[in-house]
C-alpha cells in the first residue's frame, strides 16, 4: 500500500515539473526576450520564358586532300624547261619507271644549288591545254609525278631518293623546288537550284580533267580558266552548269574530249545546274578545283561561276 502511494506521488511530481518547464519564459539577451520561431521557406514563382535557341555554326572544313594538289600539277608556259633532270638510276638495268624508295641520279649538284635533305617535285611536261570554246592555247600541263629528297651531292651531280610517288616516274623527269601548298578551309553554302539567277560574278569553263577522264563526278579534280586575275582564291566555291540544247546537248569534239559549248548567239536556254566545286590552288588565269557535289556527269566545256 505504501509502495503504491509512493509511486503515485513520484509520478505527480514529474508531471508538475514538466508543466513548469513548459511555462518557463524564453531566455533574454540584454533585457530583450528572444523568441525561437520556425522559418517557413518562401516560394518564388518563376514565370515561363521562351526557350533559348543556340544557332549551330559549323566550323570550316578542309575542301580537299593532299593528293588533289600534290598529284595534279600546274598550267605553265608551253616551253618551260628544268635545269635539273633525272638521267639515270641505281636500278637502271632492271627498271624503266621508278617509284617511292628508288634512288635516282640527276644532272646537277652543288653547281645547281642542291643540298642534302632539300625536297623537290618530280615533274613531267604533258599535253598542251586548249580552251574548249575559243580553241586558244592556255599553256602546257606540268604533272607532279611525286616528290624526292636529296640523298647525296657531288659538284655536278647528285642522288635523290623518291619519297612519294603519285604514279610511275620516268627518266627525264624534271626537278622543281618543293613548296608546301596548304589545303584550304571553308564553310559550305547551299547549292544553286534550278531557276536561280546568275551570281553576277566572273564565269569561265572547265578546261581539263585529271588523267584525261571524259566525264567526272564528285570527289575528282578539274582545271578551270579562272584565277587570281578574276578575283578567285583558295577556299572559294564555283557553281557548275551548262546550257543543254536539243539531242546533241551542244557537244563537239576537241582533241580527246567531247566538250560542251555555249548556245548560238540569240538562243535562250535555262541553265542546267550540274554541280559545285571548291578551289584548291590558284594561278594567274587558271585554278585547280575539287568537285564536291554533282547531279550530272561533268565534262570539259561545262561552265563555272564564282559563288
Amino acid at each position: 500500500m505504501r509502495l503504491r502511494r509512493t509511486g503515485f506521488v513520484l509520478g505527480l511530481a514529474l508531471a508538475l515539473a514538466s508543466l513548469a518547464i513548459g511555462q518557463t519564459k524564453p531566455p533574454t539577451v540584454q533585457g530583450k526576450t528572444t523568441v525561437t520561431t520556425r522559418e517557413i521557406p518562401t516560394v518564388t514563382r518563376v514565370e515561363p520564358t521562351a526557350p533559348i535557341v543556340v544557332e549551330s555554326v559549323s566550323a570550316p572544313q578542309p575542301v580537299g586532300y593532299e593528293s588533289d594538289i600534290y598529284c595534279f600539277g600546274y598550267l605553265g608556259d608551253a616551253n618551260e624547261t628544268f635545269p635539273i633532270e633525272v638521267h639515270s638510276a641505281e636500278n637502271i638495268e632492271a627498271q624503266v619507271d621508278y617509284t617511292a624508295g628508288d634512288l635516282l641520279y640527276v644532272t646537277g649538284g652543288y653547281d645547281r644549288g642542291l643540298r642534302v635533305g632539300d625536297p623537290y617535285w618530280l615533274v613531267t611536261a604533258e599535253q598542251e591545254v586548249f580552251h574548249p570554246v575559243t580553241g586558244k592555247s592556255l599553256g602546257r600541263l606540268y604533272q607532279y609525278r611525286g616528290r624526292a629528297t636529296v640523298h647525296s651531292v657531288e659538284p655536278r651531280t647528285a642522288i635523290v631518293r623518291v619519297t612519294q610517288a603519285c604514279t610511275d616516274i620516268p627518266l627525264g623527269s624534271g626537278l622543281k623546288k618543293f613548296e608546301p601548298i596548304p589545303i584550304p578551309l571553308a564553310r559550305k553554302t547551299p547549292l544553286a537550284q534550278m531557276g536561280d539567277a546568275p551570281s553576277g560574278k566572273p564565269s569561265g569553263r572547265i578546261v581539263f580533267t585529271r588523267d584525261g577522264v571524259v566525264a567526272v563526278g564528285a570527289d575528282t579534280a578539274v582545271m578551270i580558266d579562272l584565277g587570281v586575275a578574276n578575283g578567285l582564291q583558295p577556299g572559294d566555291f564555283v557553281t557548275i552548269y551548262r546550257y543543254s540544247l536539243g539531242t546533241t546537248f551542244g557537244l563537239r569534239p576537241l582533241g580527246t574530249y567531247w566538250v560542251n559549248v555555249a548556245p548560238e548567239l540569240g538562243t535562250s536556254v535555262p541553265r542546267t545546274y550540274v554541280g559545285e566545286a571548291a578551289i584548291l590552288v590558284v594561278g594567274d588565269r587558271w585554278a585547280i578545283a575539287r568537285v564536291t557535289d554533282s547531279t550530272h556527269l561533268i565534262e570539259v566545256g561545262d561552265e563555272v561561276e564564282i559563288k
